[in-house]
């Protein structure tokens, strides 16, 4: 995180040097950064979950719940084909192999291939076969489809996960017996004839997940067990692939042992090279739902992501870790993704060596019966498919399955939003813009291309993500005052270029501007609330050209204002505020401007950052508010309340104006256009939120919680980076 925020630091410094420059900041866009297209390609869909796969022999074999299947873009109920619980789909094309059309009388859960693909074997619940018997495990002949005849080991109840080691298939689930010999959730079977082997390590609760290591030195299973062979195990162990034997695992201790509010289970686990990968799910608040890695030689933990949302489904490709899940907060605890309130993201990369998430975003929903998402992941070794209960891939409806491949183009850019720049200095304009998404490639090229010769005049490299998209800076003084131009920006992830709008027609002034809105404007807020509307208004406009309009609540309006010509808010409720709509992920670097005054003996929030829209905050930060006293505070929670105070006598029924900093930790108020004090402090809290014009709860924070009712603000406006100090005093001077 803090190299990110560097990174973005450096581009902006660079971006405000004028005249024409490069500025590369990362390694150059390449199309499909994390190694597989964003894209879903086509594939059949089924009626529900899907909750195995396996590819072999060029078919991807598919089991679950489902009873029909259909083609893709066809609506649930039209175009189905019968066929339950397990059906074939071409691995190239996606399309059902129709040969392939084995009968089940219960449904599928695990599905596994042999190393050379010529067999595949299934387990579940059913216990019959194309009218034979087959009590929960089977095997299938992937050159003709055929049931294997002589292939029949007999397991007394659910078989939820299959693994194949050479010519062993190891297998764990529910059951109790197999072929009648005592087998406690964990079995062994040879793959030629289904030959029960004496492999019987015994778990006394429930197994959701098998594997082994690709040099058959060691096996892993997860569930929802607390002892295997009698020693304690907490849901997860290493046991020795021929006897059974419960081996030595330090890297368990990334799974926290069971509490009154927490149950926290393994439920995939990916063996590949010298490390086996696994994801968790857990039952209750903050309980640990993420992916761990442990080397396998030493048994030893790698590394632990804790994002929450329960992942059900990881698996290794091509030099990324992808996981399925209903992840809904990875930002805390190292996880390095997004806060809690932002959404859910039921697919995601992860950089194999440390866990951090990667540069490929596409979603799906969840769905009953489980409402969790993707549940089973496979791989032919350049591709992704990817089951579970979701009915939507990427906004569109796709049910069940889906997959991604690695064939280009891979996902477009996002088309740059209009530029506004704006001219305020005699030959010089400025000009900001935020970054855009590109689904599978975070790392992208932008070029400020200027008049309609579309001119290349600054060339940036910038990463972004769905939940982090910085804005970038130029000020370009190759102009000639009273010269009328227009500017654009282009993005390309070096396969796709996208270019945006032009913007309208731009005079170069000829002086300096005194005008105080074109000056804010100017330096590029991310929202500028004026609160200059008309008495009765419920809508305060956001001049910013970003459309983060916000709402009045408690707020009497016409009062006259700091700049002449516009009306200002005044606080006329204990709680009076004016949230704006747009929510954002914990800034890093951020200005709070606004004016304010208030009279004697009181004080009151002034603006900003909290994670309730309409209601109180439960976290509340990046924010001025004024103490009784009469002291102007800048607070940042960096773990700890930090705050900034000016001296007092600011609650004078004078006019001044405020203005809080913050860039990677470096916090800084400005009174007056004067520095009243700096700090260096940690990360500032990781929340989704929205910034707010007046009330929040401030009680905890030291000198808060002031009577804020009659307290007059104007002119509120965030920036998405840190103000020079002469901007602020440019600012302050104009008001």
């Amino acid at each position: 995180m803090k190299k990110k925020w560097l990174l973005a630091r450096l581009g902006l410094a660079g971006a405000l040097v004028a005249g024409a420059g490069v500025m590369v900041l990362a390694p150059p866009a390449q199309s499909i950064q994390a190694s597989l297209s964003a894209q879903d390609s086509p594939v059949w869909q089924t009626n529900a979950s899907v909750q195995g796969i396996a590819v072999a022999a060029g078919k991807a074999y598919v089991g679950g719940r489902f009873t029909s299947v259909r083609p893709p873009g066809s609506p649930l109920g039209t175009n189905e084909v019968g066929q339950a619980y397990l059906a074939a789909f071409d691995a190239t094309t996606g399309n059902l192999v129709t040969a392939f059309n084995p009968v089940f009388d219960g449904q599928v859960y695990a599905v596994a291939a042999s190393a050379d693909g010529s067999r595949v074997f299934v387990g579940g619940d059913f216990t019959t076969v194309n009218g034979v018997t087959r009590n929960r495990i089977a095997a299938f002949d992937t050159a003709t489809g055929a049931l294997v005849t002589n292939w029949k080991p007999s397991v007394s109840y659910r078989v939820k996960s299959i693994a194949v080691s050479g010519s062993t298939v190891y297998f764990g689930g529910s059951f109790g017996l197999v072929n009648g010999v005592d087998r406690l959730r964990l079995a062994a079977v040879t793959t030629d004839l289904g030959t029960l082997l004496p492999w019987a390590p015994a778990t006394n609760g429930d197994v959701y997940a098998v594997d082994v290591a690709d040099d058959g030195s060691k096996a892993y299973a997860g569930g929802q067990f607390s002892t295997v062979n009698g020693t304690n195990q907490n849901t997860v162990t290493s046991l020795d692939p021929v006897t059974g034997a419960v081996l030595p695992f330090p890297g368990a201790s990334a799974v926290p042992p069971p509490n009154g509010s927490c149950t926290t289970r393994v439920k995939s686990i990916d063996a590949s090279g010298d490390t086996v990968y696994f994801g968790n799910g857990g039952d209750g608040g903050g309980c640990f739902d993420g992916t761990w890695a442990v080397d396998i030689s030493t048994n030893t933990l790698k590394w632990k992501n804790q994002c929450l949302g329960a992942t059900e489904a990881v698996k290794l490709i091509n030099g990324w870790l992808y996981k399925g899940s209903h992840a809904h907060d990875c930002a805390n605890q190292g996880a390095g993704g997004f806060p809690q309130g932002f959404g859910y993201r039921f697919l995601l990369t992860q950089n194999p060596a440390d866990g951090k998430l990667g540069p490929w975003f596409p979603n799906t929903n969840a769905g009953p019966p489980t409402e969790v998402g993707p549940l089973a992941f496979a791989t032919g070794g350049s591709d992704l498919w990817v089951g579970g209960d979701f009915t939507l891939t990427n906004g569109v409806g796709q049910q069940g399955l889906t997959r991604f491949t690695n064939t280009g183009p891979g996902a477009a850019p996002a088309k740059p939003a209009k530029l506004l720049p704006y001219s305020v200095k005699a030959g010089e304009v400025q000009i900001h813009f935020p970054t855009v998404l590109d689904n599978d490639d975070s790392t992208l090229t932008y070029r400020l291309l200027k008049g309609f010769t579309n001119t290349t005049i600054a060339t940036w490299t910038a990463s972004s993500t769905p939940w982090d998209k910085p804005w970038l800076h130029y000020t370009d003084t190759n102009v000639t005052p009273g010269e009328v131009t227009n500017y654009r920006v282009e993005v390309t992830d070096g396969t796709t270029t996208i270019r945006g709008n032009y913007s309208d027609p731009l005079t170069v002034a000829s002086s300096t501007s005194t005008a105080y809105d074109q000056i804010i404007s100017s330096d590029g807020p991310q929202a500028y609330w004026r609160l200059g509307e008309a008495s009765g208004t419920t809508t305060s406009v956001d001049s910013s050209g970003q459309s983060n309009n916000g709402t009045y609540t408690g707020v009497t309006l016409g009062t006259a204002g700091k700049v002449a010509g516009n009306t200002a808010a005044t606080i006329s409720a204990s709680n009076g505020r004016m949230p704006g709509e747009k929510a954002y992920s914990f800034p890093q670097q951020f200005t709070v401007e606004a004016w304010f005054k208030q009279s004697f003996t009181r004080g009151g929030r002034i603006i900003g950052f909290g994670n309730s829209k309409t209601g109180n905050s439960s976290a509340n930060d990046r924010m001025l508010y004024l103490r009784s006293n009469g002291q102007v505070t800048f607070g940042v929670n960096d773990g700890s309340q930090r705050t900034i105070n000016s001296t007092s006598n600011k609650n004078n029924s004078a006019w001044h104006h405020a203005v809080g900093t913050f860039d990677n930790g470096v916090m800084k108020l400005y009174v007056d256009g004067v520095l009243a004090g700096s700090q260096t402090v940690g990360q500032a809290s990781l929340y989704y939120g929205w910034w707010r014009v007046g009330y929040d709860t401030t009680n905890s924070w030291s000198g808060g919680g002031a009577t804020q009712t009659g307290m007059v603000i104007d002119e509120a406006a965030v920036y998405p980076y840190a103000l020079s100090a002469d901007q602020v005093t440019s600012h302050y001077n104009a008001g």
